[in-house]
């Protein structure tokens, strides 16, 4: 049976697969490095270097790293209210409305059946920017007006003037009141003031987002993407830049674990447009690493490989991965490689056992699975790529940090199936079960200081372990390159639940010594040899009961305020 876990969790077992436990994060801190002494802190000068890349973080109404300057991009789905206003906050009557490829409904309002009055559809859009007066522009014959904190100063056809207060508090929000049928509302811009004369075409992204890139060595994709629990399958349904919104909307079509997504909702799929990924770097001048959502048909993966052929700067290179995570059942995609009829016929093509019963529909051999799934997409992009691939493409082979058999496997399936060129584990670094129970009797009283004791002390287990270090060293066997696709601290209540200690772990993120932390981590990972240290995540919250994975809390934030965005510009190789 399989177990849903949380964000970050992994799971591990015997070689055999017989009796896997769920672990939180304990195992990933087993592995390391071995050193007969741990090197000091580093004074002056002396910093570990190595190149530093960041994971961008999803993009949402409620985040603080939103990234781009018309706001309508963060939009939500659209929800139906009643036309007067009263009644239920979602009426959910969205099969009632018929949408135009970008996202628009062509008429509103609409009648809806069992509706007591027409039908609208208003979104939520960003509310982490500064407060202040933006403007909405669109195409089409409508009315739109502002709810929530969102207020209407004033109007004229296809512009709104708009005052928006935008406190984490507050929400705020546009309705479309009325569009008319064949020169329907569409292609809604909402920016700051002084931005309503940029091109967004040429420049959709905000300064102090590109401020904030501008130093790393690469960016990795996967959750502006959307690629956890994704439903991305053809080609053609893929999110397109005129697309009204660039947020993803996750989805179980196999109805697994719930109900199956929705015509509606499968519209969401995809998340930020590939153009969109491939302008930054562009713009840039910085490596992207994509993930390939899991579902993705052949078609699909060749034509994402020739769109960033032909888009990418030559000089870039391009770091490869499929999915996200394909071990960890708490996403979809685990479950879906378990039991793939394509997972099993790439396995059986090459003489592997892929089933435990003859009907094929109980999966066995994970770590073969997904090997065969990595090779299948590398293979389709080394055709696309052709001579190419040797001086640009980095495939990857994203591996599990707690469980060495089970990575060394799918490495080795790789190497003897055409190929990769780096292994991945994670490198985080966070408590560990005897950590959690010492929190636990500690309660309240526990300490920024004690937080950051006793991570630290799981930190240097690192270096006398196995499992990081054991991947590492069968990679370097082979040839292959030591890349960490995620990494940073690890520190959240156990469970993700809001504990006695909480506060604690909330405090521990901008404490002082969280730089000596973030510093020693880099050294060891330096030590480790790799060659590129992936940083989950770039901007976000701190001190949530779901992690404080940003590398700041904000754009504004001063890095002398932010040790974990300090130490990684300290250590991270300057950029030529």
């Amino acid at each position: 049976m399989m177990m849903r876990l949380d964000r970050r969790s992994l799971l591990i077992g015997s070689a055999s697969g017989a009796g896997i436990a769920a672990l939180g994060l304990a195992g990933l801190w087993a592995g390391g490095f071995t050193s007969s002494a741990v090197e000091p802190l580093p004074r002056d000068d002396s910093f570990p270097k190595l190149p530093i890349g960041m994971n961008l973080a999803g993009i949402a109404d409620w985040e603080p790293g939103f990234p781009f300057k018309n706001l309508f991009l963060g939009a939500r789905p659209w929800l139906t209210r009643n036309l007067s206003g009263s009644g239920a906050h979602d009426t959910k009557t969205q099969s009632a409305f018929q949408f135009d490829d970008d996202g628009y409904p062509l008429q509103v309002p609409v009648t809806a059946p069992g509706a007591a009055e027409p039908q609208t559809v208003f979104t939520y859009v960003p509310n982490v920017r500064k407060p202040g007066r933006y403007v909405l522009l669109y195409d089409g014959e409508g009315e739109i007006d502002g709810l929530a904190a969102t207020k209407v100063i004033s109007r004229k056809p296809g512009r709104l003037m708009l005052q928006m207060a935008h406190k984490s508090k507050l929400y705020e929000a546009v309705v479309i009141k009325r569009s008319k049928l064949g020169n329907h509302v569409r292609n809604i811009r909402l920016v700051a003031a002084e931005h309503e004369s940029n091109n967004l075409a040429e420049d959709p992204f905000l300064p102090e987002f590109m401020d904030f890139c501008r130093p790393f060595h690469c960016l990795r994709f996967m959750d502006w993407a959307g690629t956890n629990n994704s439903t991305e399958e053809h080609w053609k349904d893929r999110k397109r830049l005129s697309f009204y919104t660039m947020v993803a909307v996750a989805g179980d079509p196999e109805a697994i674990w719930g109900p199956a997504p929705t015509s509606f909702q499968l519209q969401f799929s995809g998340g930020v447009a590939i153009e969109l990924m491939i302008q930054l770097c562009n713009m840039l001048k910085i490596d992207p690493w994509f993930c390939i959502p899991h579902r993705a048909t052949d078609d699909y993966i060749a034509q994402f490989a020739r769109l960033v052929r032909e888009k990418l700067d030559p000089s870039l290179k391009v770091y490869l991965e499929y999915s996200n995570e394909l071990w960890n059942w708490g996403f979809h995609q685990a479950g879906w490689m378990l039991r793939s009829p394509l997972a099993g016929a790439l396995v059986e093509a090459k003489g592997g056992k892929a089933w435990k019963d003859s009907e094929k529909t109980k999966g066995e051999g994970h770590p073969e699975r997904i090997g065969a799934l990595f090779r299948r997409n590398f293979s389709i992009w080394e055709r696309e790529w052709a001579d190419e691939r040797r001086q640009r493409l980095i495939r990857v082979c994203a591996v599990q940090a707690a469980w060495f058999d089970a990575s060394r496997r799918t490495i080795q399936w790789c190497l003897d199936n055409g190929g990769v060129d780096a292994i991945s584990p994670a490198a985080y670094v966070g408590p560990n079960d005897a950590t959690y129970q010492k929190w636990s009797d500690l309660g309240a009283t526990l300490t920024a200081e004690m937080v950051i004791d006793d991570v630290n002390a799981v930190l240097q287990t690192q270096r006398k372990g196995a499992g990081l270090a054991q991947t590492v060293a069968f990679g370097k066997q082979h040839g292959l390159a030591y890349v960490a696709y995620e990494a940073g601290q690890h520190i959240q209540a156990k469970g993700q639940a809001e504990l006695p200690y909480s506060p604690a772990l909330a405090v521990a993120q901008t404490h002082p010594r969280m730089y000596d932390l973030y510093v020693e981590l880099l050294r060891l990972n330096r030590d480790l040899d790799c060659k590129l240290f992936a940083h989950f995540s770039s901007i976000g919250r701190q001190g949530t009961r779901w992690g404080s994975w940003g590398a700041k809390a904000s754009y504004d934030t001063p890095d002398t305020d932010s040790p974990k965005m300090r130490a990684l510009l300290d250590c991270n190789v300057v950029r030529a």
